[in-house]
């Protein structure tokens, strides 16, 4: 109430200053009107003085002038002489009233020079102004406190109390404000009203918060349950490389193979894996690429020093702006073994164990893509058909077997050596030396021509075989598997059509 009053009567006071200055303003204009009033009403009489030249009607003129209390002084001229001016009178502030010719208007014959009374115009201004505040101030200011009463009691108040009942409601309560009867008609029982419209909205707000946070908890736990009791081993690794979860399974996997999860991935996992760059790589285009992303990786245990495989896949997510990606580990040693066991058995002959026809094809084709250089000797056996005829298979089969071993012995592991299919072999060397293949190709022929004991029936047999042998060098003779093997074919088919048990090179 006392703040109401205070603004009040500061309104008051400000608005008196206002209309005082108005008031001031507009009583001093008039003034200055009745200044040129008076000096207009006594042109007639200046001008016949200042025609007639007579200086006891110009005095009576500017005797007439200074009487009046807003002049303070006057002086009439015609155009050779002043005709009269009173005592105090100076240019100074000079108001000029220029006096027609009686006779002829549009001729100026004198002028009438007015000095106003400036002291006493401006005393009566502020006299004038000054009492019309008093008034205004008389009738003003009661009605503005009436006004600013009414305010409070009947706006003020009853929003204070409604801001102190809003200020003590504590969010998402039932608590609501109490609209007094009084108000109920106006805009403070609307406000009132809306205000606890609101308040119950905010309840319901609240109950639907809290329900969907118990929700969420509930799902929150069995995701966490789901998660870390999951068989496939998954870790939730940030941006920059930090392990932030990692489930029972994945910290089973990797405590077995000597690795601690809780360090920066892929850091952790690189340094036992055989191909670390290519693992780095691979991470880091999954990052950018923000794609999912699958590879194997071949590690070494360092508790066991043995392989172990696994499969990885990376899956990219985005939570409060933050990147993180999943990361799926998966043991799959068994089947790698798996897979190279059935690859070495469909590349290997199942009677020598050395490489079949299908597998000395693949690491041929590999030599050819990477432009090594290479002889190849196709061995044909002779005189194997009768021992099969005359001793049975089985003793051709352990002529095969101990031949095989034979040149297993004599061709270095980093070579080739295969069973090219029948009574045929193949021995590939990454030498194209004629000395040095030449010198292989006769090692071949003797340790061929060595015969062979088979036991059967309890009889020892010597079994003798011998070999036409053609070679074919790459890239000299061919750019292709299929054409190298065609040279060395027609090269061994001219031994045996001669002399047999022998070798020869291809030539064209």
């Amino acid at each position: 109430m006392l703040l109401l009053s205070l603004s009040t009567f500061a309104f008051s006071i400000v608005y008196a200053k206002i209309y005082y200055h108005h008031v001031f303003d507009t009583e001093l204009k008039r003034l200055e009107s009745t200044v040129r009033q008076i000096s207009q009403t006594v042109s007639s009489t200046a001008s016949i003085a200042a025609y007639l030249e007579d200086k006891d009607l110009a005095n009576e003129v500017v005797n007439g002038l200074v009487s009046n209390d807003i002049i303070l002084s006057a002086a009439l001229t015609n155009k050779q002489t002043v005709l009269a001016k009173s005592i105090l009178y100076k240019d100074t502030g000079a108001l000029s009233f220029y006096l027609p010719n009686p006779f002829i208007l549009q001729e100026n014959i004198g002028v009438i020079r007015v000095v106003p009374n400036t002291l006493y115009i401006e005393q009566n201004a502020r006299d004038t102004a000054f009492s019309s505040v008093q008034t205004l101030l008389v009738v003003v200011l009661p009605m503005l406190l009436l006004f600013a009463v009414l305010a409070f009691f009947l706006i003020s108040r009853p929003l204070g109390n409604l801001s102190k009942q809003l200020a003590s409601v504590l969010p998402g309560s039932a608590q609501r404000i109490y609209v007094d009867p009084l108000n109920d008609q106006n805009e403070i029982g609307k406000i009132g009203k809306d205000i606890n419209i609101m308040l119950a909205n905010t309840e319901t707000l609240f109950e639907q918060e809290r329900s969907l946070r118990v929700e969420v908890e509930k799902l929150e736990k069995r995701f966490r349950l789901m998660f870390e009791r999951s068989s496939s081993p998954t870790i939730l690794v940030r941006e920059q490389g930090e392990v932030t979860l990692a489930n029972d399974a994945a910290k089973d996997l990797l405590a077995g193979m000597g690795i601690d999860c809780e360090e920066r991935f892929p850091e952790n996992l690189g340094q036992f894996c055989k191909t670390p760059d290519i693992l780095y790589t691979f991470t880091e285009n999954s990052i950018k690429l923000k794609q999912v992303m699958q590879s194997e990786f071949e590690f070494t245990n360092p508790l066991t020093l043995s392989s172990v495989w696994l499969s990885l896949i990376i899956l990219n997510t985005k939570s409060d702006g933050q990147w993180y990606f999943q990361v799926f580990l998966a043991d799959i040693t068994a089947r790698k073994s798996m897979l190279n066991q059935l690859s070495h058995r469909a590349q290997r002959d199942s009677l020598t164990s050395l490489y079949n026809r299908y597998g000395a094809e693949l690491t041929l084709m590999e030599w050819i893509d990477s432009e090594t250089q290479f002889s190849l000797l196709l061995i044909d056996l002779d005189k194997f058909k009768p021992v099969n005829d005359i001793y049975g298979h089985n003793a051709g089969d352990e002529v095969l077997k101990q031949l095989a071993k034979r040149l297993g012995h004599i061709v270095p592991s980093t070579e080739l050596v295969s069973r090219w299919g029948g009574d045929e072999f193949v021995i590939a060397i990454k030498e194209v030396n004629i000395v040095k293949v030449n010198h292989l190709a006769q090692q071949v022929l003797d340790e061929i021509n060595t015969p062979i004991t088979y036991e059967k029936n309890g009889h020892r047999l010597e079994l003798n075989v011998s070999a036409s042998i053609g070679i074919a060098h790459f890239p000299l003779h061919a750019q292709s598997l299929k054409g190298l093997v065609e040279c060395a074919d027609v090269a061994m088919y001219s031994i045996k059509k001669t002399s047999k048990n022998n070798f020869t090179i291809y030539s064209t």
